[in-house]
């Protein structure tokens, strides 16, 4: 049975008397359980009915598979490794409410798996900086509509986490992580580039039964990789002298050491947890970070890591020529505004990279349907960029057409970076792209060490080659269903002609159009080799081929990017009541059409409905929970503010034909609210104290008049249940 407080001042016409319902107004808690309980929550509720074989629930899975595809397992040889966009988030947008990123689209939050100490259930986290690029349409507490797990969270700060990166109105592009430096730059910013990381606990994918999906290669994973190979005091000590520590600056023990050598469960969790505390608050240069990376075989964390699936292979070629035509320079002078340190000594500059640059196209929009045939005159060098070989890339093409090749390029790829008159002046992570691609970085100017072109070209030619094989495979199978389509048209006609039924003409259509045999792809093999080669690249980018140019370990960075957008924003206001009261107690049309007690006062006696109880210690008639009849002196006269206070009880039962107790008795309102006064203490009485006209409850019974006058002497109103409500975000704390 699903019960709960009413939610309507409606009665039931019909069958409203139910024996376990307690009243007979309508209550909608019903249509939540199951719109917003078992609709919305049926891959939850799945989950557990499935491990559990609870009998009868088989149609909660039936509803959650309602939206997929169901496909032959016998007949579908390719199953692509994409992370599919979910546009679900997107489908109710509310003017007003802003956007913060498309799915899979660059630009938006970076997932990281974590949980910030003030985080919690259904919530994630982002940088406090965050908020502020946003212009505080985020805050603690406002909920956010997420592309991933699929469900609305609530947002809470955590300055660990990657804040957003910016360009600034003078062409500087760096990351800001915190509040105050944020405040330093808030009136240069032209635009927000990159939204920073959010970060999303393992266990809400795990609540609502979604997948996992990759999540970039952060800090936090470079000092586990880095714990699991400190197994040895040798070990421990080359690291030492990579950062250039001493043993004393660092944990004591070894973390690395397996559970055999290290047998205390409980000190080598808290040595591990002491090492892993310190390697995520240091900040390796380019020259420490290969040197770990290579003694070590861990992967280079940020900044070192670039946005590699961003940057589009058609335009690799054409930067690696310009940056063989770059130089490497010594900072001897300040670089940019150095809102964020990354501990470089060198920078990359670029002759030209940014000539004819102009922070006022930032502001425009692009056009719809923008090709690489229509860039011209972008800034920087000029430079040859072939079409997008599959998938049309409007966001890359216009970085392309507003900062030209080199700037764009930088900007794609996550690079820090700032201008120096026509010159592009790249300052952190630099050396990581200049690896990938093979150069040599250790002179004045890089020397390339592989023929990276080469094998960029021989990849360019492959997906060129796949992408002719699906084309001609696509307009096979359009042929194809523009057959089916003229041979089912021509036999539902000659159905309708006949005189046949809806279904049956369906149905004859329907076998008409399969007459027409799918004889498949010509080469099948050379097709499913075509998809995976595709499905490839969209998944890894060009990381396979920097693997192939590099021997160090590399991971994405930002292989996921979480489309989201703002629900309801963060919310705090009394419930209050239409019409608002201070009190429950009722003075039917006595108060006015405000309700007000001072009103109803004036009359002395008052005629209204209310439950009649009787006090155990006079015996007289009360609607109190305490008899309000005063108490009278030697000489038979009334003692104001001297109640009998007495316990009050109903006599007799409720009548079955009667669904509650009131009855019309006159109450003598001017003298109770006298007492209440003395009572209470107060000389004066508060202004506007608003009463109820009836109560509908089953008794009847009405509030103490001191409660009313003491809420509206602090201005708080009440709700129906005789509570003060107030309505804020819910955000459970994560325990410490």
């Amino acid at each position: 049975m699903i019960n709960g407080e009413s939610t309507e001042r409606i009665e039931c016409s019909g069958y409203g008397n139910v024996r376990n319902i307690d009243e007979a107004r309508i209550r909608g808690g019903v249509l939540l359980v199951i719109g917003e309980g078992m609709c919305l929550k049926a891959p939850k509720i799945r989950k557990h009915t499935e491990r559990m074989k609870i009998a009868g629930w088989d149609f909660i899975s039936k509803f959650a598979e309602k939206d997929k595809q169901k496909e032959d397992s016998d007949e579908i040889k390719f199953k692509s490794r994409m992370t599919e966009p979910i546009t679900k988030f997107m489908d109710d947008i509310i003017a007003g409410r802003p956007v913060f990123g498309s799915p899979q689209e660059p630009g938006g939050f970076r997932l990281r798996y974590g949980r910030a100490r003030p985080s919690g259930l259904a919530a994630a986290s982002v940088n406090p900086a965050c908020m502020l690029a946003m212009d505080d349409f985020i805050t603690i507490g406002t909920q956010m509509k997420i592309e991933r797990p699929g469900k609305a969270c609530a947002i809470t700060p955590s300055d660990y986490t990657d804040g957003p990166w910016l360009v600034l109105k003078d062409g500087e592009f760096l990351r800001c992580d915190t509040v105050e430096a944020f405040k330093q730059i808030k009136d240069d910013i032209a635009t927000v580039w990159d939204n920073g990381e959010i970060v999303i606990g393992y266990g809400e994918f795990l609540e609502n039964n979604k997948n996992l999906v990759p999540a970039g290669y952060s800090i936090d994973w470079w000092a586990s990789d880095l714990i699991e190979e400190l197994n040895s005091p040798e070990m421990v000590d080359l690291f030492c002298s990579i950062m250039d520590f001493s043993r004393s600056d660092c944990p004591s023990g070894v973390p690395g050491l397996s559970k055999e050598l290290f047998p205390d469960t409980d000190l080598r969790f808290y040595v591990r947890l002491n090492w892993q505390r310190f390697l995520v608050s240091q900040q390796p240069n380019w020259q420490q970070a290969r040197s770990i990376a290579e003694n070590f075989k861990t992967s280079l964390p940020p900044p070192h890591n670039p946005w590699f699936l961003d940057l589009p292979i058609e335009w690799v070629t054409e930067f690696i020529r310009l940056l063989s035509e770059a130089s490497i320079e010594e900072v001897n002078t300040k670089i940019g505004r150095q809102v964020e340190s990354f501990a470089e000594s060198k920078y990359l500059r670029i002759k030209g990279g940014v000539a004819g640059w102009n922070a006022a196209i930032m502001n425009e929009m692009p056009p719809p349907d923008l090709t690489i045939e229509d860039i011209v005159n972008a800034p920087g060098p000029k430079f040859s960029v072939e079409d997008y070989i599959f998938d049309q890339n409007l966001s890359a093409a216009w970085t392309l057409k507003q900062h030209g090749l080199a700037k764009g390029a930088a900007l794609i790829l996550g690079l820090a970076h700032h201008h120096d008159g026509d010159d592009l002046i790249i300052t952190s992570g630099w050396s990581a792209m200049m690896e990938a691609f093979g150069f040599t970085t250790d002179g004045e100017k890089p020397i390339m060490i592989v023929d990276s072109v080469k094998i960029f070209n021989d990849k360019i030619a492959k997906l060129k080659q796949s992408q002719s094989v699906l084309s001609k495979e696509e307009e096979r199978l359009d042929e194809l269903e523009k057959e089916r389509a003229i041979q089912r048209i021509s036999a539902e006609t000659n159905a309708r002609q006949l005189g046949k039924s809806i279904a049956e003409t369906d149905e004859i259509g329907r076998i008409a159009a399969a007459g027409i045999i799918d004889e498949g792809p010509k080469n099948a093999e050379l097709y499913l080799a075509s998809q995976i080669e595709r499905d490839d690249y969209r998944v890894d980018g060009i990381l396979p081929i920097i693997k192939k140019i590099s021997k160090l370990r590399w991971h994405h960075s930002a292989p996921v990017r979480i489309g989201c957008r703002m629900g309801r924003p963060e919310k705090s206001a009394p419930r209050i009541m239409n019409p608002m009261a201070h009190t429950l107690f009722p003075i039917e049309l006595n108060g006015g059409n405000q309700r007000l007690l001072t009103n109803a006062a004036d009359k002395q006696d008052i005629r209204v409905q209310l439950g009649l109880r009787t006090c155990t210690t006079c015996g007289k008639k009360s609607p109190m929970l305490s008899c309000h009849h005063r108490k009278m002196n030697e000489y038979g006269e009334t003692i104001p503010g001297e109640k009998c206070g007495g316990r009050t009880e109903f006599k007799k039962e409720l009548d079955a034909n009667r669904r509650r107790r009131g009855e019309i008795t006159t109450v003598p309102i001017a003298s109770m609210m006298e007492d209440a006064m003395i009572n209470l203490g107060l000389e004066r009485m508060p202004n506007n104290v608003k009463c109820m006209k009836k109560i509908a409850s089953k008794n009847q019974t009405p509030e103490a008049l001191e409660k009313g006058i003491l809420r509206a002497k602090y201005d708080i109103p009440v709700f129906r249940d005789g509570t003060v409500r107030f309505d804020m975000s819910d955000v459970p704390v994560t325990p410490l």
